[in-house]
């Protein structure tokens, strides 16, 4: 099976660029790609898959998803975002429809909005006409009609309106139609009035609720009087041949009057009973038709059938792991309370601050400067003509700047339960100190965010994001869990979009992930895309086992301004170099 899934640049990251594949191949950049592309929300986690009108939510999937797992997440996103971006809630909510009448919605609905999405972003088209073969031709359960045919009737519209951008889907159309004409003789004509009126025009949600409210009245004013006229005329026909041939015989046969008027009678009873049992079977069957489409009209939603989004949603939610190790899950924004840090502590952070800016900006001050070169081209160089007698041509000055830092830092803060106490000043102290001095160096676009917040398990605060001044609010109290590779995920979001070049997480926490595993799979995954990642730990040493090479650990807050120097020295350096 062959997935279609819409193209993207690539984005700088790195000493290299992201590809596109790189991003396809990764859910959570995937999903903040498509977001930001759409102008939605999408995020990931739990076990469902919905919208609310605001949001898309995708189900924690695996991290290793497969390319039909990612077409079908991307597919919902498409279809979930047209949602977003084209239906009007508040009038949809406002028509208060039944299940039937928004069930029929529903149809018109996701084809309005996904014919408005494909004619701003055409790759769509694709993607959503390989998810309608997906669901209504290659794996098309058995649809409705087996246990009561009236669900054939929404079965009829909703892959009539399918049917009008995927051409397979008529075979299943046709089977379906045929149910109609057994058993509600006529009704496909009144639909497919309305149905032509909706391909015709249908601009928005005001007119595809009308137009549904207009097949629900069809379904319930349906009546099998055709029907009963159809199944009669025979019955007639037969009924008049027969009191004929009686009156023939009793006409030419006078003398047999006395025995003519029993024979008539008898076939005349016999006539009028075959008349009345195609009668009664015509009746019944009709009753039948019509009761079965009132228990239709009285049908709950669960009981009526799937439409796209809604068979998307139940594949995408099958596919979430029981195990939340094996799961990606990206933290939503949540809430901290937060102050200033008091005098004494703000302090001791600024001085500890000054200290490794002038560390630092030392360091980098030999690797920004302009260099002269004299060779072959560039303005001439007067004070060496002289060569030109030796035959030596290389009398032009060219000026060299070495390309300067082009850098974002995303710094992460753990405020769990278990930095409570001396480790959480610790913590907030060096996290305003390396946020001041790296805000203080040209090129370094810096941002702090704690993790995790009071929204949820999995939720992040940002305390200052990328091109935001420092501000003074550090003062953060310790709580929660630490769910790093939700945070990880988040960050890396966040970041895919700036415009630096190199990007560089630095995580400052002082214990376990709560999932370890997932942590150890997003920084490897993240590694691979070109994310560089560093690790301050306070006053413990497990950062080491997650980043052996490019974390320390600090005790005290006089440590800091060494232990950041041999971290950052190098990644500044590469930077500064590239």
């Amino acid at each position: 099976m062959r997935c279609h899934i819409l193209s993207f640049p690539a984005w700088a990251c790195g000493d290299v660029m992201i590809r596109s594949k790189d991003i396809l191949n990764c859910l959570p950049l995937l999903a903040s790609v498509l977001g930001d592309q759409y102008g939605v929300q999408v995020r990931i986690g739990g076990k469902e898959a919905c919208t609310n009108g605001k949001v898309i939510q995708l189900p924690s999937l695996p991290m290793d998803c497969e390319p039909e797992m990612l077409a079908l997440a991307k597919g919902f996103c498409d279809h979930e975002a047209a949602h977003i971006r084209y239906t009007d809630f508040a009038v949809l909510q406002a028509a208060r429809l039944d299940p039937v009448t928004f069930n029929l919605f529903n149809c018109l609905e996701d084809w309005r909005i996904e014919k408005q999405l494909s004619a701003i972003f055409p790759g769509c088209r694709q993607n959503l006409n390989w998810l309608i073969r997906r669901f209504f031709v290659e794996q098309a359960q058995p649809r409705a009609g087996g246990d009561s045919p009236a669900l054939a009737v929404l079965d009829y519209v909703l892959l009539t309106v399918r049917a009008w951008d995927v051409e397979e889907v008529n075979r299943l159309r046709t089977a379906v139609a045929e149910v109609l004409r057994q058993h509600f003789s006529g009704l496909k004509e009144v639909l497919d009035a309305v149905l032509v009126k909706v391909r015709i025009h249908c601009p928005d949600t005001v007119s595809a609720i009308a137009y549904a409210r207009q097949l629900a009245q069809s379904i319930r004013q349906w009546e099998p009087q055709q029907q009963a006229r159809d199944d009669e005329k025979p019955a007639q026909h037969k009924c008049k041949r027969g009191k004929g041939h009686a009156s023939g015989v009793t006409t030419g046969m006078g003398d047999a009057t006395d025995h003519s008027v029993p024979a008539s009678q008898g076939e005349g009873t016999g006539s009028s009973a075959c008349a009345s049992q195609r009668d009664l079977s015509a009746s019944s069957s009709s009753s039948r038709a019509k009761a079965q489409l009132t228990a239709l009209l009285h049908a709950e939603a669960q009981d009526l059938p799937q439409n796209l989004g809604e068979l998307l949603s139940a594949a995408l939610t099958s596919q979430s792991p029981e195990s939340a190790a094996e799961t990606v899950t990206v933290a939503v924004e949540g809430f901290r309370q937060t102050g200033a840090l008091p005098e004494a502590q703000k302090l001791q952070a600024l001085q500890a601050s000054i200290a490794l800016r002038t560390r630092l900006q030392g360091f980098l001050q030999a690797q920004t400067q302009k260099r002269c070169s004299i060779g072959r081209r560039g303005a001439l160089h007067t004070g060496s003509l002289h060569r030109l007698q030796t035959g030596n041509p290389r009398i032009f000055r060219r000026e060299v700047e070495q390309r300067g830092l082009n850098t974002a830092v995303h710094i992460l803060l753990d405020v769990s339960g278990s930095m409570s106490g001396a480790p959480i000043a610790l913590a907030r102290q060096a996290c305003f100190a390396v946020a001041k001095a790296l805000e203080n160096i040209r090129g370094v676009n810096p941002a702090v965010t704690a993790f995790s917040a009071t929204a949820s398990t999995s939720s992040v605060f940002p305390i200052m994001r990328h091109g935001q001044k420092v501000p003074d609010c550090f003062d953060i109290n310790a709580s929660g869990g630490t769910p790093l590779a939700a945070a990880m995920w988040w960050v890396m979001q966040t970041m895919l979009f700036l415009k630096e070049q190199r990007k560089i997480i630095l995580t400052i926490t002082d214990g376990v992930p709560d999932s370890a595993h997932a942590a150890l799979q997003a920084l490897n995954i993240a590694q691979r895309l070109g994310f560089e990642f560093y690790g301050l730990g306070i006053r413990d040493e497990h950062i080491s086992h997650l980043l052996p090479q490019t974390s320390r650990v600090i005790n005290d807050l006089p440590d800091l301004a060494p232990a950041m120097f041999s971290v950052l020295q190098d990644a500044l350096l590469q930077g500064g170099a590239s």
